[in-house]
């Protein structure tokens, strides 16, 4: 399995864990076309540093979930690259091969 397909099932897993604990939630992504060598390249670009959104009554929460904890330094970096406004929550869902629950690591500006 390719690297972008266990992101793919990983961001997936963690959308379905959230909408199954009450949220509602969307992907935060766009898609940017590059124009190089006659080629288009597709490129998918996170908004706000973010793979999702989570939102409940009363939370807003911004996700990413990544597999291992490799790169959890660049995800906390693109995270604090944005303005942390009002009660947003900023949360890294740490996911392990075969383990059903995430670790879930909650990033502040602090």
């Amino acid at each position: 399995m390719s690297n972008a397909s266990k992101g793919n099932y990983y961001k997936i897993k963690t959308k379905k864990y959230l909408e199954d604990k009450g949220y509602v939630c969307e992907y935060l992504e766009k898609m940017q076309r590059i124009y190089t060598n006659g080629k288009v390249i597709f490129i998918k670009r996170d908004l706000l540093g973010a793979d999702g959104c989570a939102i409940s009554d009363s939370e807003f929460i911004l996700w990413n979930a990544i597999l291992n904890k490799a790169n959890v330094a660049s995800h906390i970096k693109a995270f604090k690259a944005y303005p942390q406004g009002g009660d947003i929550k900023r949360w890294l869902f740490i996911w392990q091969e075969r383990v059903k629950e995430p670790e879930i690591l909650e990033v502040n500006n602090a």
